[in-house]
């Protein structure tokens, strides 16, 4: 049998020492427990046996030393104080206390005077027995103290067990949940992006057909305008649900990296002119004539620098130059973001990879998000075993650096 929280209760004394309060059935159970983690012949049963043993044995050392110093011997009580402790020290407080009492017999049978008679009512026979009685019950009550304290800590494991148990089956029940989120993220990622998909396909489709016509009726170009504005917002919406998809498979440790061999460069280069085209924004590219090349998953490390650039571009004025820099540094590619925005506070620095975190300029502003991009770049580039770092000065900017193993 455990022992469970309503069994066991915990205190403070006067000294702010915690202890702990149990109840009368728990103290049978736990003491039932103690005893039967120790030896059977530790026992107190067999420590009962044992007192009237150790007893005749002190006795019989009593009496045997007498006969050898052929007087009286003056510490008569030392064999039976040994016998005692020893009672103790391997059977507990019962077998020790009924040592006492058949030594305390013994002593006043056979050696206070008058002899062969009991005289222990007497109070000459008291003041003789008084100190081998003394300690006898200090021999016990340290015994107490020990097995108490015993039970004490035995108490405390099983309460600690009792919580671990608890607490195990509380991060069960949390591991459940968790799971069950992220497949509930997963499946509701896929599929929320088929209707948005098909929704910004007829929005396109829509507005190419609008485009078609050489003089277009007022009404449609009102039209495309609206039509443009659902595309631009499924097309976030999209990118959104693309974020979620991510962590969620970060999360439940899902991402997978299908890795070649690609030039850094091209691959800049591509997504520079991706984003000026979908900016209309000045974006430069410093890089070497010669390639790159790393192993490397080509959709995540886009994804990586669509994150960077974008951000770089979000947060910075239309009349700034974003650039990007490409160079080798021993057996690794550096790349290199930088805008010319305000920056990020020192404070705030600590936190921007962390999911969900946006500092307080970018929660002020009209560009959305949920603050996962940076935190999934850095999960992709750690992936790649690279490294990812940022310094930034209130006023002057940020520069991103992502570095990765050449091939």
């Amino acid at each position: 049998m455990r022992a469970t929280h309503t069994d066991i209760d915990s205190y403070v004394d006067d000294n702010g020492k915690r202890l702990i309060r149990k109840s009368l059935s728990l103290n049978v159970t736990l003491r039932k427990e103690y005893i039967s983690r120790i030896p059977r012949w530790r026992r107190p049963v067999v420590g009962y046996i044992f007192s009237f043993l150790l007893v005749g044995a002190a006795l019989l050392g009593t009496l045997f030393i007498e006969q050898m110093l052929q007087e009286h011997f003056h510490f008569l009580g030392s064999l039976f104080s040994v016998a005692v402790l020893f009672a103790a020290l391997f059977w507990g407080v019962g077998p020790a206390l009924l040592t006492l009492l058949l030594s305390t017999l013994a002593l006043d049978y056979f050696f206070i005077p008058p002899p062969h008679q009991f005289t222990f009512y007497t109070l000459d026979s008291v003041l003789q027995l008084a100190p081998f009685i003394a300690t006898g019950l200090i021999i016990a009550l340290i015994t107490a103290q020990r097995e108490r304290a015993r039970l004490q800590t035995l108490a405390t494991e099983q309460e600690l067990a009792s919580y671990a148990e608890d607490l195990e089956a509380t991060n069960e029940q949390l591991k459940e949940a968790n799971e069950m989120k992220d497949r509930f993220l997963s499946i509701a990622s896929h599929e929320l992006k088929t209707p948005i998909t098909t929704i910004r396909g007829q929005a396109q489709l829509a507005m190419r057909r609008i485009a078609k016509q050489r003089n277009p009726p007022p009404e449609l170009e009102s039209m495309r305008t609206t039509l443009e504005k659902i595309d631009n917002q499924s097309g976030r919406l999209t990118a959104l649900i693309d974020e979620l998809l991510d962590v969620s498979q970060i999360r439940a440790g899902k991402l997978e990296l299908h890795k070649k061999d690609y030039d850094i460069v091209d691959i800049c280069r591509e997504v520079i002119e991706d984003e000026h085209l979908l900016t209309d924004r000045t974006i430069t590219l410093e890089a070497p004539s010669t390639p790159l090349k790393a192993n490397v998953d080509r959709d995540r490390i886009v994804q990586v620098l669509v994150n960077l650039i974008s951000n770089a571009v979000k947060y910075s004025s239309e009349e700034t130059t974003v650039q990007v820099t490409v160079f080798r540094n021993d057996d690794k590619v550096v790349i290199q973001v930088r805008d010319q925005g305000k920056g990020i506070a020192r404070e705030q620095q600590k936190h921007i990879f962390e999911m969900f975190y946006r500092t307080p300029d970018a929660q002020s502003s009209s560009k959305r998000g949920l603050g996962l991009g940076l935190a999934i770049t850095k999960d992709i580039v750690e992936r790649h075993n690279g490294r990812i770092s940022f310094e930034s000065e209130p006023g002057k900017g940020s520069t991103f650096v992502v570095e990765l193993p050449l091939q």
